[in-house]
């Protein structure tokens, strides 16, 4: 677990990057320990997706892609709430049953914004409660 630990944290460094780059600030009505939630430009997020793209690598769904299927056969994607053509969804794998992900959903009512989300997905509820305990502030 330590080794996985080490992992997501390095991983988490992006929060960092993109607050201090970006000036995006984390939503402070967000209370799940392992969800980062801020709220950003859209026109920014070009950029910021090179950054997220040296954490995460290629979209694991891309803007403009359909996620019909994924959608509902798709664990990890039925986990993070599943995506729409126009979201773009980052996915990191730590093992089979814990992934890091970034999401990139643009505001159907005002389109020029853009939530932006970093969380942890485990299928495991102790793997849940472990790192909820061990990444206390780090999202």
């Amino acid at each position: 677990m330590e080794q996985n630990l080490d992992k997501i944290k390095n991983t988490l460094k992006i929060i960092d990057n993109i607050e201090k780059k970006y000036k995006i600030k984390r939503n402070a009505d967000v209370d799940d320990p392992l969800l980062y939630c801020g709220v950003a430009q859209s026109n920014i997020i070009n950029d910021l997706s090179e950054d997220v793209k040296a954490y995460f690598s290629e979209p694991y769904k891309p803007a403009g892609k359909s996620a019909f299927f994924k959608n509902y056969f798709d664990k990890f994607m039925r986990e993070v709430g599943g995506a729409r053509v126009e979201q773009t969804l980052y996915r990191f794998q730590i093992t089979e049953k814990i992934f890091l992900y970034c999401a990139f959903w643009p505001w159907g009512t005002n389109p020029v914004k853009t939530s932006i989300r970093i969380g942890l997905i485990c299928y495991e509820q102790n793997d849940t409660k472990y790192f909820s305990e061990k990444l206390k502030g780090e999202f």
